[in-house]
C-alpha cells in the first residue's frame, strides 16, 4: 500500500527531527567529555595555586585557635593539648555523564517524546593526619627552659631585647621578672629599670652579643659586649646603670652569660630562662575572665591594677564576652564565652605571633619535620 502525501511528509519531518536531536546530543557529549575522562583530564597546575594558599591559611588559622585555646585553658588550670598537622593528601575525583533518548509514535496522545540530559559531580576528599605533642617531645618543648644563647641571639636578628627578656626570662642576676598563675607577683622595680636601659642601649648600638663555641664540650656560649665608644650622656648613664644593677665590674666590657638564678661573679651574667609552660602560664594571666568564674573559684583573680601600674605593661590582652567578636585577630569559644585578640591591638598580635618562635627555641634535639602537603593533580 503506498503512503499518502501527508503521511510521507510527517515521516520525513520526524527523520529530520531525529537528525537534529542527534546532532545536539553529539555536541553535549563532546562538551561533557572532560567531565567523564577523569583518568585523562588533568587540572593539576591550577590546583597548586589554589590549594597551596588555601591550606596555608587554614593551617595558620588552626594554629592561632589552638594556641589561644591553650592559653585560655591554662587560665582555668585546664590541660593544654597540642596537635601538629603531620601530612595533608588532597585527592580529587571528577565525573560526568550524558543521557539521550526518545520515542516516536503517531498514535500516542502525547505525540513524539525526546529526552536529553547530563550529570556531573566533583569530589574533594583530603586526608589529614595529626600528630599529638606527647612524651619526650612534649617535655622538651613545654618543660625545658629555653637555652640562653638561643633566646639572646634573636637580639642580633633585630628583636627588641626588652620584649625578649620580658617573655622568656624569669630572672637576671637575682632580679626577678613578674610571674603568672595563681601565685603571681609583679616584677622587681630594678628588673623593669634594667630592661628599659638595655632597650635604649640596643637602639643606640651600644651593646652586642657574640656566640662562642667551647673547643672541649662543643657547647655554645654567649658573651654580652658593652661598647666603650663615646656615647651621649644619657646613654652613658644607661651603661653605668646596667653594670650597677647586675653587679658587674666597671672596667670590663665583655661578660659571659650563664644559665642560673645568681652567678656570684662580677664578670658573668646569670639568666634563668622560662620554659614553654611558664610562658603560656604568664600569658594566661592576661586573659580577661568573667566575674562569676572568679566567684565560683573556677579561676584565680587578676593582679590588682594598683600593683600592675608599678610594673611593666601586659604582654598581651585577651578579651572575653558572650557573643562572637566581629573584628578579631584570633577567637575561640570556651566555657560558653568567646575569648579573642583584637585585630587592632598590634602589640598583642606581635607577641602572639612571636610565641611560636619562642616555643620552638626549646627544641634542641631532633628537628621536627614540617607538615607535608600532597595534592593529586588528576
Amino acid at each position: 500500500m503506498g503512503w499518502s502525501g501527508s503521511r510521507l511528509r510527517s515521516y520525513l519531518n520526524k527523520q529530520e527531527m531525529i537528525r537534529g536531536w542527534t546532532a545536539v546530543a553529539r555536541i553535549c557529549l563532546l562538551a561533557s567529555m572532560p567531565l567523564g575522562l577523569t583518568g585523562c583530564s588533568s587540572f593539576g597546575p591550577p590546583s597548586v595555586d589554589r590549594d597551596r594558599f588555601d591550606y596555608i591559611n587554614a593551617i595558620a588559622s588552626s594554629w592561632k585557635q589552638q594556641t589561644l585555646l591553650n592559653i585560655v585553658k591554662m587560665r582555668y588550670a585546664d590541660t593544654p593539648v597540642f596537635l601538629d598537622v603531620g601530612q595533608i593528601i588532597s585527592g580529587y575525583q571528577l565525573q560526568g555523564a550524558v543521557t539521550f533518548g526518545g520515542s516516536l509514535s503517531s498514535r500516542s496522545v502525547y505525540g513524539d517524546i525526546f529526552n536529553l540530559g547530563s550529570t556531573g559531580s566533583f569530589i574533594d576528599k583530603p586526608t589529614i593526619t595529626y600528630t599529638p605533642l606527647t612524651g619526650a617531645h612534649f617535655i622538651q618543648v613545654m618543660i625545658t627552659p629555653i637555652p640562653p644563647p638561643a633566646l639572646l641571639m634573636r637580639v642580633e636578628e633585630g628583636w627588641p631585647i626588652d620584649v625578649l627578656l620580658q617573655i622568656g626570662v624569669q630572672s637576671i642576676n637575682g632580679l626577678s621578672n613578674c610571674k603568672g598563675g595563681a601565685r603571681s607577683y609583679v616584677a622587681d622595680p630594678d628588673f623593669v629599670r634594667l630592661l628599659a636601659a638595655l632597650q635604649r642601649l640596643q637602639v643606640s648600638g651600644a651593646i652586642d652579643l657574640r656566640v662562642e663555641v667551647s673547643t672541649q664540650t662543643k657547647e655554645q656560649g654567649t658573651v654580652l659586649v658593652i661598647s666603650q665608644k663615646d656615647l651621649p650622656p644619657e646613654v652613658q648613664d644607661d651603661r653605668v646603670l646596667v653594670r650597677k644593677l647586675l653587679g658587674l665590674r666597671s672596667d670590663l666590657h665583655e661578660f659571659k652569660i650563664v644559665f642560673g638564678a645568681v652567678s656570684g661573679k662580677d664578670d658573668e651574667i646569670a639568666i634563668q630562662t622560662r620554659s614553654g609552660f611558664q610562658i603560656l602560664n604568664q600569658l594566661a594571666s592576661n586573659v580577661e575572665v568573667p566575674a562569676e568564674h572568679i566567684a565560683e573559684l573556677r579561676t584565680y583573680p587578676p593582679i590588682p591594677e594598683s600593683r600592675v601600674a608599678l610594673s611593666m605593661p601586659p604582654l598581651i590582652r585577651i578579651h572575653a564576652e558572650k557573643s562572637q567578636p566581629a573584628d578579631a585577630f584570633a577567637a575561640v569559644q570556651y566555657r560558653d564565652y568567646w575569648y579573642w585578640i583584637d585585630d587592632r591591638d598590634f602589640r598583642s598580635k606581635g607577641i602572639f605571633t612571636f610565641l611560636m618562635i619562642i616555643m620552638t627555641l626549646a627544641e634542641t634535639g631532633e628537628k621536627v619535620q614540617a607538615p607535608v602537603v600532597t595534592i593529586q593533580g588528576n
